[in-house]
């Protein structure tokens, strides 16, 4: 705000004027005395004496006069007073021939030497304009020839290039800030300007500007930032104003600005780029250039659904459905570019890249991308995926791509091949089965060539699907399927069975029931639930359930009340079922055991023939 001059102020000035028109004429008049001659010259005989009346020099005094009697530098620079001290109710003035000395009790004994910050600031009314005040001598010899002076509510300027600039509050602050005149934006160009959005201001420096507003406060703006702060619309743009100075000494020499909507981060080589939105949350949250993906090398690119950005080390992408995920550099990156990216098969990331067994994961709208250190990346469908990752030892790494026929969609593992259908939302594995086939789903005891698996030969079923795990009941769990048992392992698919029609499906399992003591209504409710699911799957086919082979000694009562009990809870069902219940001493195997309770090859072979007998019977062959 202008301040209008005081009564006071005028005066001074007048007395100003006045006084350097008497000392010019003192000049003026000595200079023509000077040029007479002396020699020969005689005044007239009648002319009167000539009278010279010398002005006084008006006085020094106070805390003025103290500065100008104490300060050789004053002296040397104001010579001598050319009027009398003016005093207002905020200060007093004296003026000089080389300029000015202003006191108030607020800033003490200050110099304004003659120049343009004088001349600007008492073009401003002095001490009851804009600056009030000078708060610091004038100083001089700065960078270029420039000078400067510091006022209650500012500074004055000046250098050859940039004229007299007055600055002061948040911006002349933000400026200082840069380091003044010898810092980066140099001389201010300009005075302050106005009319920017929201009430902001700026000013014009001779590298750049400073920026303020009600909401951001003053920021200076200069060089590549800058302008491509100026490519987005400034202040009006999608970044809104620069709310931090920039900020330097980022990695490999770069430097960043932050603004109400966004970032712009350069590099010298990236250059700069802008940064918003949830894109730029991520990457802050990944380490910014110090994390994986480094600097921006791209703006964002916005489709109809989805953004996206490039990075040093990958790409960004964003959408209201999946939120911001990256794709880093690598074979899995490579592989998702080369299948379309987010516009091709596999879809927008739905994670960022995930460690699992020794290799890398990513998962996609359309499926996973899974990279084995031997295999590759290959594409694994999500229900696949899921049964695949709680143990991928199970199944290897997958040796092509998920493809999809009239069975469902495969995924061929180093040592399993997997069909999902979609119909009847169940992964098997993919084993060709028919009426020729029996799978057995059981335990330890179908190890070797067991006594289950000759017994199913001899009774007409050469082709064999089998899953034998140790540990593994209806009850008792196994680390090998997740830690949990048969029945949870078949609802989770943790157990892959064959699709298709196999002519017989065997259960041979209780016997780590029996040792880990399970109760009865726990084997029970376990065993039912895992027949149900096994019909479900094998509508068309026979499902047998053995009991627990034992021997008739005390050691395996536990082994043959399972037996009972399971077989019992078939045959209420309706299901075929064979005891098992003494067959081993039946068959004179008493003496053929590894263990307490696995028999040895010799052990399998003589408990086979009466097994095969059993099942011929009950099958009606």
């Amino acid at each position: 705000m202008r301040f209008a001059a005081s009564a006071t102020t005028r005066s001074v000035r007048r007395i100003h004027r006045t006084a350097t028109a008497l000392l010019l004429a003192g000049v003026v008049l000595a200079c023509t005395a000077a040029a007479a001659p002396t020699a020969t010259a005689q005044p007239a005989a009648s002319a009167p004496a000539r009278v010279v009346t010398e002005t006084a020099t008006p006085p020094v005094t106070g805390a003025i006069g103290h500065l100008y009697t104490t300060s050789t530098w004053a002296r040397s620079v104001l010579l001598k007073p050319t009027a009398a001290e003016e005093c207002s109710a905020s200060g007093c003035v004296q003026r000089f021939v080389g300029g000015d000395i202003a006191w108030s009790p607020r800033t003490g004994a200050r110099v304004v030497v003659n120049g343009p910050v004088r001349t600007s600031w008492w073009d401003a009314d002095g001490p009851a304009g804009f600056h009030g005040y000078p708060v610091t001598d004038t100083t001089s010899g700065l960078r270029n020839g420039g000078t400067k002076q510091v006022f209650e509510r500012g500074a004055i300027t000046h250098s050859p290039a940039t004229g007299a600039q007055r600055t002061g509050g948040s911006i002349h602050l933000a400026w200082g800030r840069s380091g003044f005149e010898s810092g980066y934006l140099g001389y201010p160009a300009s005075g302050e300007r106005t009319g920017l959005r929201d009430g902001g201001v700026y000013q014009v420096f001779e590298r750049g500007f400073v920026v303020w507003s009600p909401a951001s406060g003053a920021h200076p703006s200069m060089g590549a930032i800058r302008e491509r702060w100026r490519l987005s619309g400034m202040e009006n743009g999608e970044l809104g104003y620069p709310t931090t100075d920039e900020y330097r000494g980022l990695r490999s020499g770069g430097s960043a600005q932050h603004y109400q909507w966004g970032t712009i981060v350069w590099s010298p080589g990236t250059g700069a780029k802008a940064l918003a939105g949830a894109i730029r949350g991520y990457w802050n949250a990944t380490g910014g250039q110090n994390g994986a993906l480094g600097y921006p090398v791209s703006e964002e690119y916005r489709q109809a659904s989805f953004a996206y950005q490039q990075f040093q080390g990958g790409t960004v992408y964003w959408s209201a459905a999946t939120g911001a995920h990256s794709t880093t550099h690598g074979d899995i990156h490579n592989r998702y570019v080369s299948l379309g990216g987010a516009a091709g098969q596999l879809g927008l990331p739905l994670t960022d890249k995930l460690p699992r067994a020794g290799g890398l994961v990513q998962q996609f709208v359309n499926g996973w991308l899974v990279w084995g250190p031997s295999t590759g990346t290959r594409i694994v469908g999500h229900p696949t995926y899921k049964v695949w990752s709680i143990n991928p030892g199970e199944f290897g790494w997958p040796l092509k791509d998920s493809w999809t026929d009239a069975r469902g969609a495969h995924v061929a593992f180093q040592k399993l091949e997997t069909i999902w259908n979609e119909t009847t939302q169940e992964l098997y594995s993919a084993e060709p089965v028919d009426a020729a086939t029996v799978v057995f789903l059981g335990d330890s005891q179908l190890d070797l060539d067991s006594w289950g698996e000759q017994g199913a030969r001899a009774a007409g079923y050469p082709r064999q699907v089998v899953r034998s795990i140790g540990g593994l009941g209806y009850v008792s769990g196994s680390p090998a399927v997740g830690g949990g048992s048969a029945t949870d392992a078949m609802l989770a698919d943790r157990i892959l069975l064959p699709q298709g029609n196999p002519g017989l499906v065997v259960v041979n399992l209780g016997g780590n029931d029996a040792r880990i003591g399970a109760t009865d209504a726990a084997i029970l409710s376990q065993a039912n639930r895992l027949w149900d699911e096994l019909r479900r799957k094998y509508p068309r086919s026979t499902i047998l359930v053995n009991g627990v082979l034992s021997r008739y000694d005390a050691g395996h009562a536990q082994r043959r009340w399972v037996d009972g009990l399971v077989t019992r809870e078939a045959a209420v069902r309706g299901w075929p079922r064979i005891s098992m219940a003494g067959t081993a001493t039946i068959a004179g195997a008493n003496g053929n055991y590894l263990d307490d309770v696995h028999l040895t090859q010799a052990g399998h072979n003589k408990v086979a023939p009466l097994y095969a007998s059993a099942l011929r019977y009950v099958l009606g062959k």
